[in-house]
């Protein structure tokens, strides 16, 4: 906690300390939540308007003292519907990082049914609404008096690693970074998520693995792309009636990873690599070597297709030793079960801000 202090006050200055938050604009803070408090950064809740009349909750951060415009980074968020309000004040995180120490804007905003944001619960928030409602805020936080708008990186975290190319496409952008997922197809992405599983979590015998992949590979070809329940799935093939309780983010966090079904239907139709064929601005992609959900391969799929269309200018970064969330561990093994992990964002962090000061803040 020292360490992290004293790096701070490096950072920050002395006692350019804790710089007020407020709040801008017509959307009520929910249940007299305190506002965010972060070292050296000033921070202002507002709000967007979507198309279908949904106020969300903005939350932006720019360097305590600073003025004028400067560049900024758009958040979009992992599959999980957690609140991004407020950043840990105590312990370092990537976001908090980027807030303190890049010298950039940090733009999250708040999905649909989070935090203070209106509209369905993000358990019902579908995939083509959440990509929507992001462009929608992209558009608007773009004419904010701190945002230059002509300098701003989308960075995509975990399966918000696939929404952040199609948050891109057609917007003038200085950058785009994701970290945790690649450019397969969603269907290939559950596959894979299902062979980590089977080979890692020590449930199942290396000669059950076999006949085990098959079974799940006909259960998502009919979840995935026949766009059917689990239920329908079970009652159509009684043979795979079982496989959804035992699959990873199913039957444990209804209806699949917290999201509803048509979440997945619909991510499962999108081209993520024609996308990445489209972003003209410079690409960041980090891979953990001991990630549980995503191999290196759909990481560098991004990487390789983006530098044969425009040479050089997409760059891939290994965390080696490194989970999904940025915790160090001892093997792969370790981090599938979360046994013996220490918590390590600077591994991240570090490589993302080295990367924006070369490609993104001015000279």
């Amino acid at each position: 906690m020292l360490r992290f202090g004293l790096a701070l006050l490096l950072v920050c200055g002395p006692v350019e300390a804790f710089a007020q938050a407020r709040i801008v604009g017509d959307l009520p803070r929910k249940e007299n939540k305190p506002l965010e408090s972060l070292a050296g950064v000033e921070t202002e809740y507002g709000v967007v308007r979507t198309s279908d009349r949904v106020r969300l909750r903005t939350i932006i951060t720019r360097p305590a003292g600073s003025s004028g415009k400067l560049p900024a980074i758009f958040h979009t968020q992992a599959v999980s519907c957690g609140s991004l309000d407020p950043l840990p004040a105590d312990r370092l995180s990537v976001l908090g990082g980027l807030a303190w120490r890049s010298g950039m804007v940090l733009v999250r905003v708040e999905r649909a049914g989070t935090g203070d944001s209106e509209g369905p619960d993000c358990s019902a928030l579908d995939y083509d609404t959440e990509v929507r409602h992001y462009r929608e805020a992209f558009d608007q936080v773009a004419r904010h008096p701190w945002v230059n708008g002509d300098r701003i990186v989308v960075y995509g975290s975990s399966l918000g690693s696939t929404t952040a190319p199609l948050v891109a496409q057609g917007k003038k952008l200085a950058g785009i970074i994701v970290q945790g997922g690649g450019a397969t197809t969603s269907l290939e992405r559950m596959v894979n998520f299902d062979r980590l599983y089977l080979e890692r979590s020590g449930k199942y015998r290396p000669d059950q693995i076999h006949d085990e992949m098959i079974r799940r590979i006909a259960f998502h070809q009919l979840y995935l792309l026949g766009r059917k329940t689990p239920q329908q799935v079970a009652a159509e093939r009684p043979d795979l009636a079982d496989v959804w309780k035992n699959i990873r983010g199913g039957a444990e966090a209804p209806p699949h990873y917290g999201r509803p079904y048509a979440w997945h239907w619909q991510a499962a139709e999108k081209n993520f690599l024609a996308a990445w064929a489209k972003i003209e601005a410079p690409v960041m992609v980090a891979y953990a070597s001991y990630d549980q959900f995503e191999p290196r391969a759909s990481h560098k799929v991004i990487v390789d297709t983006v530098n044969r269309l425009r040479p050089g200018t997409a760059t891939l970064v290994a965390l080696n030793g490194y989970d999904h969330s940025v915790w160090r561990y001892p093997d792969e093994f370790a981090a599938y079960r979360e046994e013996g992990g220490q918590r390590a964002p600077e591994a991240l962090l570090d490589p993302m801000l080295s990367w924006l000061k070369e490609k993104v803040m001015p000279r």
